[in-house]
């Protein structure tokens, strides 16, 4: 149930922000590079440059392969040699070449400035390249094993397409802007910042700029998820400490440390900040396309090969989450070990202080020439708008909700609890929807104000639906409810969430056990043994056919 006074608003929204252009003072730096053998990149290129008010001649066009995973002689012919003597031609760089080429065909540079803000690679562009182990140098033994490789990310590769002559391909280079060390001028220029606008489709990349667009106008607005529990104690560190700091800025903010995968059968509504791992391809409520997810959402999710491709629906984690909304996320395109992964903790912290997208990614990416592959735009600052001043301009969204929520959870850290459900009783008469009612109706069940619980808690009657993210808040109103002596109204709630057409597994097993004890309080003791049994049955694991 997304309330439905909004939706009118939101049309007339929606067609002021896809005529909007942004007024970013960077925008004039930042070079565009789109595959001018695909009419979709070329298409999304000028789309994004129109929105963000990039002029049209910082549009690079390059034939390339169109495949995702191409060779590093394709990379070098198609990529690296043409993009670098364009930027000369162009003077985004000025430089003096290197009168020879390297051991992979590339041609270098050996003095060099650039006024190069950030490089956007545009779907269309190729992800990765394959590894060939005939092309890398001699004199490399005292490299570990693992690290001889030179298979990588196109975009880590292109971070450093203004490097030294003899920047080699083979394992990784640091990054001089990890951990936002200062960086002389001589480093700045040996390094281009990088991300990329990319997706299963033509459609998901253009809504990933739109909805970029309208979470800076907005700010952003909703919940954040960390799940930790992965095979190491450093990575549930890194992702913790990201926890943390949503916490710190007040979003509320779920915690899970088992290993336990998250499912439909927990609390995942308004996913604005989400970081977890450890699972090679997206799975339940991220591969959803019905999931509510916020303009402008977060997501990481740690594995080594997060990103094999961006494109797929089903494979890694990056697809998946761009088509159902996120619009910055991470990843990785072959194994990059984890101590040379993105730390999560450094890009959220830097974002909350008002940074942008592509610096967040710089100054958190330990490795260059390596694995990395950042989807989103490089001027996104979701939080260029502080929580002050999104309550200042009382804006009007589905969201809105969350952003009280935030608040509630300000004046309860500075002001305490008695502040805070002061604020919950009048954002509620202004924004009646599920999670304020949840929020208060706690509120006034913690002062022992049980009735008023449920009074808050009774508008749920006129809702006939719920949106498949709020199944799980419905559920926890229903038990409240239930708890606090109104069963009926319980059982009704339960009724009407087991009456969804195609209920996942585990959301089914949350309603049924949750809706049995219901069902016996209300006198449906048959219906409560048959709803038992039925959660019992889906619990048994299905043995695979010999």
């Amino acid at each position: 149930m997304k309330l439905v006074f909004f939706s009118i608003l939101l049309l007339f929204q929606g067609i002021a922000l896809s005529a909007a252009v942004s007024s970013d003072p960077d925008a004039e730096s930042v070079v565009v590079l789109v595959n001018s053998s695909d009419p979709e990149s070329v298409a999304i290129g000028d789309y994004y440059a129109k929105r963000r008010g990039i002029p049209s001649e910082n549009i690079i066009g390059l034939k390339m392969p169109k495949a995702e995973t191409i060779g590093i002689r394709e990379y070098v012919e198609t990529i690296s040699n043409p993009l670098l003597n364009e930027l000369l031609e162009r003077e985004w760089i000025s430089a003096v070449k290197s009168p020879q080429l390297d051991a992979y065909g590339r041609e270098r540079l050996s003095v060099v400035v650039h006024r190069i803000r950030y490089l956007v690679t545009v779907r269309g562009v190729p992800l990765r390249f394959n590894n060939e182990p005939e092309l890398i140098e001699s004199g490399l033994d005292n490299i570990p094993k693992e690290f001889q490789i030179n298979r990588g990310s196109v975009d880590s590769e292109l971070a450093l397409l203004t490097g030294p002559p003899n920047t080699t391909m083979t394992a990784f280079v640091p990054n001089p802007f990890f951990g936002g060390k200062a960086v002389s001028d001589t480093d700045a220029n040996r390094v281009i910042k990088i991300s990329r606008l990319d997706g299963p489709s033509k459609d998901d990349v253009i809504g990933l700029i739109d909805r970029t667009l309208e979470a800076e106008e907005t700010g952003l607005m909703g919940r954040a998820y960390i799940d930790s529990g992965g095979p190491h104690k450093k990575g549930d560190e890194w992702i913790n400490a990201a926890g943390d700091l949503a916490k710190a800025a007040f979003f509320d903010t779920d915690f899970e440390s088992s290993r336990r995968l998250r499912s439909y059968g927990q609390r995942l509504d308004a996913p604005a900040i989400y970081v977890g791992w450890y699972r090679a391809n997206a799975y339940g409520p991220w591969r959803d396309r019905l999931w509510s997810v916020p303009p402008g959402a977060i997501g990481y999710h740690l594995h080594s090969f997060s990103a094999p491709t961006v494109r797929s629906l089903t494979k890694g984690w990056i697809g998946a989450l761009v088509a159902q909304g996120y619009c910055a996320t991470f990843g990785y395109t072959y194994e990059p070990y984890l101590e040379f992964t993105v730390r999560p903790h450094f890009f959220l912290e830097y974002l909350l202080k008002g940074g942008s997208f592509g610096d967040a990614i710089s100054i958190s990416n330990p490795s260059l020439s390596w694995q990395t592959v950042a989807v989103g735009d490089p001027l996104y600052r979701p939080f260029k708008k502080g929580l002050e001043q999104q309550l200042e301009e009382s804006i009007e969204s589905p969201f809105s909700a969350y952003l009280g929520l935030r608040n509630m959870n300000r004046l309860e850290a500075v002001e305490g609890v008695e502040a805070a459900e002061a604020y919950a009783r009048q954002f509620f008469i202004r924004y009646p929807s599920l999670a304020v009612a949840f929020r208060l109706a706690k509120y006034f069940e913690q002062s022992g104000q049980n009735q008023q619980a449920v009074e808050v808690l009774k508008f749920i009657r006129y809702i006939s639906s719920f949106s498949r993210d709020e199944n799980i808040l419905a559920l926890r109103i229903a038990n409240l409810l239930h708890k606090n002596g109104e069963s009926e109204m319980a059982f009704d709630i339960y009724q009407k969430l087991l009456g969804e057409r195609a209920i996942p597994k585990d959301l089914k097993i949350a309603l049924l056990t949750g809706g049995s004890p219901v069902a016996a309080a209300v006198g449906q003791s048959a219906l409560s043994s048959r709803w038992n049994l039925e959660a019992q049955s889906l619990k048994v694991p299905v043995r695979s056919k010999k």
